[in-house]
């Protein structure tokens, strides 16, 4: 009867270390599952964050970018205007394409009407940017009425 009871006892003792055995694990795995979500917001926060710097930055060369297209006559125009469309292109930045092309109020902001086709961008009054797939300023258009 005594080996009996310590078997039942041995048994008993077992099963509840098998139970915690896997609510131990079971808290492992959750606790590793919520660091590697953490993980990914974190790196994806980062990234968000460098994209806002990186358009900050882009936002105040844009009035450059403008002054430059209008004194496109001055010598050696052309040398820097190339190298502010590097560093634009290193930083994922990407004119808007709007001449001629259907009026989307995402891209384009419409300041003017005139005589053309309906619906569609007949002029470019200032270029608009994108980076990253985010505009940072919408084109300027004459849309055709």
């Amino acid at each position: 009867m005594d080996i009996e009871k310590k078997e039942n006892n041995l048994e008993e003792k077992l099963e509840l270390t098998q139970k915690e055995r896997d609510e131990y694990l079971d808290g492992w795995k959750r606790a590793k599952a919520e660091l590697i979500n953490a993980k990914k917001d974190w790196e994806e926060q980062g990234k968000e964050v460098a994209d806002y710097t990186k358009m900050s930055f882009i936002r105040q060369m844009l009035p450059l970018v403008d002054a430059l297209e209008a004194a496109k006559e001055a010598e050696g125009w052309q040398g820097v205007k190339k190298l502010i469309e590097d560093i634009f292109k290193k930083n994922g930045v990407v004119e808007i394409e709007a001449q001629n092309k259907e009026f989307d109020p995402t891209y384009h902001e419409a300041m003017l009407e005139g005589e053309g086709e309906s619906g569609h961008v007949i002029e470019v009054l200032q270029k608009g940017y994108i980076v990253n797939g985010l505009v940072i300023r919408p084109a300027k258009v004459k849309i055709g009425k």
